[in-house]
């Protein structure tokens, strides 16, 4: 894939963009379209899932494709865990919000399918954009916003030397704690 379709490959999966095509099948939950675009299983938990945090982005990546490695990423574990043989398969979610703000600093989410969790997905997933950014775009500057209730997610984030900066309302979440990190990713 050219730029800026460029996959990012962790130890144990591949880290693959989500170009406009590929967000609106998930907005629109055409889930055979999603697995012919990724060439991957697309579990349930993922097709249950709400997509409607999607917004706008197909169209903000069709306006303007460089924005595309800001955006969400699938994470397609190459070979299945359980090693069926039954080819990639999606394991989650992990990517940017968007790209860099005034500050230079850019925020990150993930999330790890139930049957994938407790395996280190995130933590490698995380490592792997955050090298990625530093590497490729000279990106130093991490924030994420975390659920207080998320204990998985605040040890992970703790565990990577971010440091909790405040916390704030949000409308449909509750409160969210805000986590700074820069590349010195513990």
């Amino acid at each position: 894939m050219p730029e800026p379709y460029s996959v990012v490959h962790a130890s144990r999966f591949d880290l693959v963009p989500m170009p406009p095509p590929l967000m609106r099948s998930k907005l629109a939950e055409d889930w055979t379209t999603a697995g012919r675009l990724l060439g991957a299983q697309i579990p349930q938990e993922w097709r249950s899932e709400h997509w409607r945090w999607l917004g706008n982005r197909p169209d903000q990546a069709e306006a303007d494709p460089s924005l595309i490695p800001w955006f969400p990423r699938v994470l397609v574990l190459r070979q299945p865990a359980d090693c069926s043989g039954g080819g990639p398969a999606v394991v989650g979610e992990a990517g940017f919000h968007g790209p860099p703000d005034d500050e230079g600093r850019v925020e990150f989410g993930y999330m790890v399918i139930t049957d994938y969790r407790r395996r280190g997905f995130a933590e490698e997933a995380v490592r792997a954009l955050t090298a990625w950014a530093i590497r490729e775009r000279g990106i130093t500057r991490f924030r994420a916003f975390i659920g207080p209730q998320n204990i998985p997610s605040l040890s992970l984030i703790r565990k990577l030397g971010f440091v909790q900066v405040g916390s704030y309302q949000h409308e449909e979440l509750g409160e969210q704690l805000i986590f700074h990190g820069d590349e010195a990713l513990g």
